[in-house]
């Protein structure tokens, strides 16, 4: 009879890994059709709003006064009368240029889940998609939304502490919670509907807890992706707005070269989200192998006293 073996950590095939292990070898392989798809279908979720807000101003001004006027200040109370009583709200919300937003939306979602069930050589089923997001409302929004709570009143206290440096890190560090909190309601997703198109084999409940401590095992890993990951598709077209405003306008074709780079910036966002999609595939794929091994552990003493 062949020893049992005392442990999966010396396979290096089986041996439990990070959530950063997996980052290099998800950096390849965006550019496929689903990859394509991502970052074709955030293209569209900028385009919707952008041209209802052209289509706007040449609808009831009859010219756009952007290229000459680009840079310009304008006030919080500015827009919210612009949007209350300039009829910019209905014009917008009637406009047929913002289905283009909710096309792209679905486009985003449906390619990404797509992608991420091909890297985990999975089926990618519509069930396992929706149902997936009933259990991240089980068993994600109330921890994540805690700690999200209790991360932005710390912020606060912090942020009338007086000192200019506090300050200022609780102004940029309170919106960047919330921002991870949603990319951290993915990550929780992802790891649900990945389990659901695995199947339930095992029970339900067992699912909902290996769902759960794939995110919660890895706290910080998990976290510094949320949060960088946020920061960093918020920064880039950030950064292009800070450009197009010191350049100003003066030409339109300056403001073409202005939603060129946001198309640009924006289809780096989508390949980016690809990148983080194939990393939670890999991980859990790997992870699945090492909870397969360790029960095949447990299942060895049986197995051999039944021989």
């Amino acid at each position: 009879m062949e020893t049992r073996p005392t442990t999966i950590h010396t396979e290096d095939a089986l041996a439990p890994r990070a959530p950063w292990s997996f980052l290099r070898a998800a950096l390849p392989g965006g550019f496929t059709r689903w990859g394509w798809g991502l970052m074709f279908g955030w293209m569209l979720v900028l385009l919707g709003p952008a041209l209802g807000w052209a289509g706007h101003l040449r609808r009831a001004a009859g010219w756009s006064a952007l290229p000459n006027h680009w840079g310009e200040s304008i006030s919080a109370r500015d827009i919210w009368e612009l949007w209350e009583n300039g009829g910019l709200q209905h014009r917008l919300t009637n406009s047929p240029t913002v289905h283009l937003f909710g096309i792209g939306l679905v486009v985003v979602l449906w390619c990404g889940w797509r992608m991420q069930a091909e890297t985990a050589e999975l089926k990618a089923r519509l069930s396992s998609w929706l149902l997936g997001a009933l259990d991240t409302l089980l068993i994600g929004v109330l921890p994540l939304g805690l700690v999200a709570w209790l991360t932005n009143l710390a912020l606060t206290k912090v942020g009338g502490a007086g000192l200019d440096a506090l300050g200022w890190t609780a102004f940029f560090g309170r919106p960047l919670v919330w921002m991870a909190l949603i990319a951290a309601l993915n990550l929780q997703w992802w790891f649900c509907r990945l389990g659901r198109a695995a199947g339930l084999a095992r029970g339900y409940r067992l699912h909902l807890g290996e769902s759960f401590m794939q995110l919660w095992s890895h706290p910080i890993q998990w976290g510094l992706v949320a949060i960088v990951g946020a920061a960093l598709r918020s920064l880039l077209p950030l950064l292009v707005i800070l450009l197009a405003w010191r350049m100003g306008g003066g030409t339109t074709f300056r403001v073409w070269l202005f939603l060129l780079l946001q198309l640009l910036v924006t289809a780096v966002n989508g390949w980016l989200l690809g990148w983080l999609l194939r990393t939670a595939a890999l991980f859990t794929g790997h992870d699945a192998i090492v909870r397969d091994a360790r029960a095949a552990l447990k299942e060895y003493p049986r197995d051999a006293e039944a021989g």
